[in-house]
């Protein structure tokens, strides 16, 4: 993935992202391993702390509406969207919830319903296509 957007974001934002994130994975109440691994990532490619993360994780509600409702900068939001994206199919599952979550959240920011399948589409031809790559490069045995 592209992390130049991860240097125009404002410390602030890139907590709401966390948060955001942490209510996608506990949505489908299936933790799977990959999507923690892709949390801890996301908020070292951030630059947040690990108090920090393990705070957000451990806040028991978080209002992602109300949060996305802060990303107000359109490039910022789409980034949003892309990544929820990821972190919602990294399992192979979507989840009805997973998606009601990544929907609520963009359209309090203001993101179009056919941007949402668009960005979600390119986000599983894009882990289609890394998966194919793997095989063909025999560093993935199915």
């Amino acid at each position: 993935m592209d992390d130049e957007y991860i240097k125009t974001l404002s410390y602030e934002e890139k907590i709401i992202f966390l948060k955001i994130f942490c209510s996608l994975v506990r949505a489908d109440s299936n933790i799977d391993a990959e999507e923690i691994t892709f949390l801890k990532s996301i908020a070292a490619r951030y630059g947040v702390d690990n108090n920090t993360i393990i705070g957000i994780i451990k806040t028991p509600k978080i209002d992602y509406v109300s949060e996305a409702g802060r990303i107000v900068n359109r490039q910022h939001a789409l980034q949003l969207v892309k990544e929820m994206c990821v972190l919602a199919n990294i399992d192979n599952d979507l989840a009805d919830t997973e998606l009601d979550i990544v929907i609520d959240c963009a359209r309090a920011m203001g993101v179009e319903d056919n941007k949402i399948v668009l960005i979600n589409r390119w986000v599983l031809d894009s882990l289609i296509l890394s998966k194919t790559g793997q095989i063909i490069m025999e560093q993935n045995n199915g």
